[in-house]
């Protein structure tokens, strides 16, 4: 993860210090992607109603594969590299073939997301390439819950929500204006609280059968 993170900086500053990609001002999209066949418009991504719908379908797109993924032999055997990847090669599997199409599939998806993070704000600048971003990602994981796909849903969720209710002066009148340390605070109490993240929630109310 760390030398991830160390990549992401250096590319940051690549971007930011050289007009590559437009200096520290980034690049402005003037006109969004359009799908047409003949006369009639299928797809308009600066209509905000085809936007939403896309995103879904990309939500769910995201999540079947995922879970697909985690119950095929690729799934199995990274859970088990996960674990014990020395194991796993004494088993006969070649490791650094499924990392490497773990690494691809999170780049792909990472890909698409910052497709549609630039089609919605209609630019793109360094600062998406700076560890803040890759932070911010760790942490809807951490907050919903690590190891789950409807954790990470959930906890990406919560992590906007949190963000929105903590810049929103008409609720926090000042404070708004410190909405990142007290999103650190709020962060460090659910991580205390819930080791399991959201999706432990449940567990840790006791509701349901003992046996969940």
């Amino acid at each position: 993860i760390m030398v991830t993170l160390a990549f992401a900086q250096m590319a940051y500053f690549v971007f930011h210090d050289t007009k590559l990609g437009g200096g520290s001002d980034g690049i402005f999209l003037y006109s969004k992607p359009v799908l047409a066949l003949g006369s009639r418009t299928l797809l308009d991504l600066d209509d905000k109603a085809h936007f939403y719908y896309l995103v879904l379908a990309a939500l769910a797109f995201t999540y079947g594969l995922l879970a697909l993924i985690a119950r095929s032999r690729l799934g199995h055997a990274l859970a088990g590299i996960r674990v014990n990847e020395q194991r796993m090669r004494a088993a006969g599997f070649r490791t650094y073939g499924y990392k490497l199409a773990a690494f691809v599939i999170g780049g792909s998806l990472a890909g698409l997301a910052g497709f549609l993070m630039a089609v919605k704000d209609g630019a793109v600048n360094p600062e998406l390439l700076s560890w803040h971003q890759s932070g911010a990602v760790l942490l809807m994981i951490i907050l919903g819950g690590i190891g789950s796909l409807r954790g990470a849903v959930i906890g990406a969720a919560a992590f906007t929500l949190l963000q929105e209710l903590f810049q929103s002066e008409a609720l926090l009148g000042p404070l708004a204006g410190h909405w990142q340390l007290t999103l650190g605070f709020t962060i460090i109490a659910f991580v205390a609280l819930l080791p399991k993240g959201l999706i432990g929630l449940k567990q840790r109310l006791g509701i349901g059968s003992r046996h969940d």
